[in-house]
């Protein structure tokens, strides 16, 4: 091979490595996001499940908004209102839009709710995360409740118990008569926990 033609294929073959080396840079920033925002989701989710409000709230932007709730403080309100129920979280996998730019994370989980665990029911599936990442921070979280199972199962009877055993206690518990919302007060909070107890003790006596 002549020099000319040795020096034309090294430059090829730079040519080649730099292009090789120009796609692997894109494909890493491409896949940074993708992957900072799953951590995020992660992390923010362990932290829910654990009722660790502060840490969770470190994943969270100023402005952040959690389903309906309008400010954070009531981050604490739904944390102690889940640990007071029995709420035991399940993550599954979490899965990244298919524009990675989007820093929207759905992650998939099973739960224990109402203290289903105690009496022997549950986990329930078919629930989600979804969460939107900006700048290593969640601006917005929704949680979608699979309650096909969990409705009959747990939700429906023990509504019907304390509305029946408890009225005036309901009242305070639902936000209405056809106890279909939480109300999140610090008595409330106090009343899902003594009276989720209590239904799982009637519970046991009767089976």
């Amino acid at each position: 091979m002549s020099e000319r033609k040795r020096i034309g294929a090294l430059a090829a073959a730079a040519v080649v490595v730099v292009l090789i080396a120009a796609v692997l840079i894109i494909q890493s920033r491409d896949e940074a996001p993708a992957n900072q925002a799953e951590s995020v989701a992660t992390g923010f989710l362990e932290a829910y499940g654990a009722f660790d409000v502060e840490k969770a709230r470190t994943y969270l932007a100023d402005d952040a908004t959690i389903a309906s709730m309008t400010e954070q403080d009531d981050l604490r309100l739904l944390l102690s209102y889940l640990e007071a129920t029995g709420y035991r979280q399940i993550l599954n996998d979490c899965e990244g839009a298919s524009n990675s730019d989007s820093g929207s994370i759905r992650c998939s989980f099973d739960f224990h709710g109402l203290r289903s665990g105690e009496i022997g029911r549950g986990p329930f599936g078919g629930s989600s995360f979804d969460l939107f990442v900006h700048d290593g921070k969640i601006v917005r979280a929704k949680q979608d409740w699979g309650i096909e199972k969990f409705s009959p199962q747990m939700w429906e009877p023990f509504a019907g118990w304390v509305s029946t055993a408890h009225p005036k206690d309901a009242a305070v518990m639902y936000t209405d008569e056809s106890h279909s919302n939480v109300r999140l007060t610090e008595e409330s909070v106090r009343l899902w926990d003594a009276r989720t107890r209590e239904y799982v003790e009637e519970v046991g006596r009767n089976t």
